[in-house]
């Protein structure tokens, strides 16, 4: 599985893409003004805490350095989608100088590019991916998920959130964040 949590490279090297993988598209030099489209709909009120830490981890690479395997220098307007697999992707758009996720819902400028390209990403596992995989190994059956909580809760930091899973892990009290609501509306501390 590919692990955006620590360093990553989009790779262009392979010529055959398995599309059900992580992978990355990039669309360039866009073409002309763009046709407006809103699209609406409910707003999602859970989030996955490590989806989170994830996405900004994410936009402060693609902010920091060239995370691609050859020379790229982004335009305006250029969007690069990171897939997990064929369905579930992430999309970035590169405005004022900066790259920033799209939000799915609301208005939004549609273009045609010269230019796309895609490849493979490449990536080590991080340390809350790990602790994560060995928590999702000790939670029981009716017990919540205690990463995913309402998208108004207090958010929590990468190293706040391994401390909370490995105390689960080991089999210690846990105390959440002031201000930390699990999905299930859960904000005490908890040890069952």
């Amino acid at each position: 599985m590919c692990d955006l949590n620590g360093p990553f490279k989009l790779c262009s090297c392979a010529d055959d893409i398995d599309f059900s993988k992580p992978h990355w598209k990039l669309f360039r030099n866009s073409i002309g003004e763009g046709e407006i489209s809103d699209i609406m709909g409910m707003p999602i009120f859970e989030v996955h805490m490590l989806d989170v830490i994830q996405q900004k981890k994410i936009l402060r690479r693609l902010n920091t350095i060239n995370v691609f395997d050859f020379e790229y220098f982004p335009n305006e307007n250029d969007k690069l989608f990171i897939h997990e697999d064929e369905d579930n992707y992430i999309e970035f758009k590169f405005k004022k100088g900066k790259w920033r996720k799209v939000e799915f819902l609301g208005l939004h400028y549609h273009f045609e590019f010269e230019k796309d390209s895609n490849g493979i990403i490449e990536s080590k596992n991080s340390k809350l991916k790990e602790v994560y995989k060995k928590y999702l190994s000790v939670l029981n059956e009716e017990e919540e998920d205690i990463t995913i909580c309402f998208r108004q809760s207090k958010k929590i930091s990468e190293k706040d959130l391994i401390k909370l899973l490995e105390s689960r892990i080991n089999g210690k009290p846990y105390k959440f964040p002031e201000g930390y609501i699990t999905s299930l509306g859960q904000h005490n501390s908890r040890f069952e």
